[in-house]
């Protein structure tokens, strides 16, 4: 059985003269291997065709796949530039060194003082004793840190104005260590920073304040620990504080707290005389078993060594408190 020389095709039939595909003359001569893959199977497609076609499969399939990604989309003008491909930045230890550098770092041994407007003509107390203040390159204001010694020292700045009066504003620190300390408003005050009437949360951070160290007195038996108190009310207290009168309770000095009333408050110069209620919590040393009580006190604070301390404190009833009865009398006006 013969093959189509040119081709490859077969020709069954016997002295055929040309092939019935492609019209070529047949000879004796053995066929040749079919153009394309293998060994020349009838039949096969020219390899030049197989390589046309899948160039055309490509190009279509490279079409739809432009089509799919840009449908949607406007189209953008034939002169548009080409698009700039994103860059990330490499951060180098040059660069992060340069961004940590533009943020102004704390030193560890200043307190700083924010909520006050700059001035060169302030003065600063912490707890009544006048400490040195700077700014730094930064414009910030700051005293160094061993002006704070203990816990709840209560700073005081003093700001003169062009008019001849003064303004004062107070900021609570409530442990050494602490970087910051925010004053609060400003309020009109004589140039020692006594204001004719404290503000309303003052007076109430203030007794709290004291009421607690006056729990921490009793739990210690000492009467250094009682703080924001004038000599007199520190004698008053140092029987019973020495003596452990009340040191049968370990008093927990978080839980407890102090506040006060506006019914029967009355300022004069100098003083402050009002009603408040102590609210305290703590152990028994003996059975372990919590307790907690409530005291009313009629209170009266006075402007001494500059800061408001308590110089005076008198038992009175719940209804003293509700209904503004004051134990202690004020000055007279």
């Amino acid at each position: 059985m013969k093959h189509c020389p040119k081709c490859g095709a077969l020709c069954p039939w016997p002295g055929q003269k040309f092939c019935p595909k492609c019209g070529a003359p047949l000879s004796d001569t053995p066929p040749q291997a079919a153009p394309g893959w293998g060994g020349g199977a009838a039949g096969a497609v020219p390899r030049k065709y197989l390589i046309a076609a899948a160039a055309a499969v490509a190009v279509v399939l490279a079409g739809i796949a432009i089509w799919a990604l840009t449908r949607g989309e406007p189209a953008a003008p034939v002169d548009a530039p080409a698009p700039t491909p994103a860059v990330t930045p490499v951060k180098t230890p040059e660069s992060a060194h340069t961004a940590e550098s533009a943020e102004p770092k704390m030193e560890p041994d200043r307190l700083y003082l924010e909520g006050l407007p700059e001035t060169e003509a302030l003065t600063l107390t912490a707890d009544g004793v006048t400490v040195p203040w700077q700014y730094d390159a930064y414009g910030r204001l700051s005293i160094d840190q061993s002006a704070v010694t203990q816990s709840d020292t209560l700073l005081r700045a003093v700001l003169p104005q062009s008019n001849g009066r003064w303004l004062t504003s107070v900021a609570l620190v409530s442990r050494p260590g602490n970087q910051t300390a925010s004053f609060g408003a400003l309020s009109e005050s004589d140039e020692q920073g006594c204001s004719e009437q404290p503000d309303d949360d003052f007076i109430d951070t203030l007794l709290a304040m004291y009421y607690r160290s006056l729990l921490k007195a009793y739990n210690s038996r000492t009467v250094a620990d009682l703080r924001f108190s004038t000599d007199m009310n520190d004698q008053s207290y140092q029987k019973a504080i020495t003596d452990g009168a009340y040191n049968a309770v370990a008093y927990d000095l978080e839980a407890s707290d102090m506040w006060f009333t506006l019914e029967g408050i009355a300022y004069r110069e100098g003083t402050v005389t009002l009603n408040a209620t102590g609210q305290w919590y703590g152990t028994n040393r003996k059975t372990g078993a919590d307790e907690a009580g409530t005291e009313y006190l009629t209170i009266q604070l006075l402007w001494r060594d500059g800061m408001w301390q308590v110089d005076r404190c008198m038992p009175c009833s719940e209804q003293d408190y509700n209904s503004g009865v004051l134990r202690i009398t004020p000055p007279m006006a």
